[in-house]
């Protein structure tokens, strides 16, 4: 599947990465999607074709807490791995929380049972300067920020499998502890950590 999404599809997550936090640490709750607006048009962004599909459908918090390593959660500063905390209305997922230096943070890991292609446009459709896509271990994938709420954190949504999405959030504690590159390269960290660990599944 070739996906084109124009960059004003790609605003990230806003209900998402602003929500709050637990007791024992971050846990963006989605809630319903924000309806799109209208954008002048973009250039649009190529996404490759999967080298193959990911098993995350239906799998379950406790699962998904075994996708990160005790040798990937050491890079990636964060430890232990907690289910998310359901409300009726998130995905199946699980926590991280993580500190560096003076910050502290948490990685939560996501499985958004729709494709990318279905997924991205229910986003808040609102232009992000620091959108763009890449590719996450041969899997096409697109980050970005809410814009006007950069400093709090970044998404990484990663084209898993037809009709998955696996999306990687960090969510940042400390204010001004990282900057938006540092945000985005840890949360890209935990997806590539995620899809290795798949990949050898």
């Amino acid at each position: 599947m070739r996906l084109r999404f124009g960059h004003g599809l790609i605003g990230l997550a806003a209900a998402f990465t602003l929500a709050g936090c637990t007791v024992n640490g971050p846990d963006p709750e989605p809630t319903s999607p924000t309806p799109t607006a209208e954008v002048a048009p973009s250039p649009s962004l190529d996404l490759p074709q999967r080298p193959s599909d990911l098993a995350i459908a239906g799998k379950q918090d406790a699962e998904i807490c075994t996708w990160l390593s005790p040798e990937q959660k050491a890079p990636l500063e964060v430890g232990g791995g907690r289910p998310v905390v359901k409300n009726g209305n998130n995905y199946n997922g699980c926590s991280f929380s993580g500190a560096a230096g003076k910050a502290q943070f948490g990685i939560t890991l996501r499985v958004v049972p729709e494709g990318l292609d279905a997924f991205m446009p229910k986003i808040a459709a609102v232009k992000a300067k620091t959108a763009k896509a890449y590719e996450v271990d041969g899997f096409g994938a697109v980050q970005g920020q809410v814009p006007g709420g950069e400093s709090l954190g970044c998404d990484v949504f990663v084209d898993a499998a037809e009709g998955q999405t696996l999306w990687s959030n960090l969510m940042l504690i400390t204010p001004g502890g990282m900057d938006n590159d540092q945000m985005c390269e840890r949360a890209k960290q935990a997806a590539e950590a995620a899809v290795t660990t798949l990949q050898g599944s």
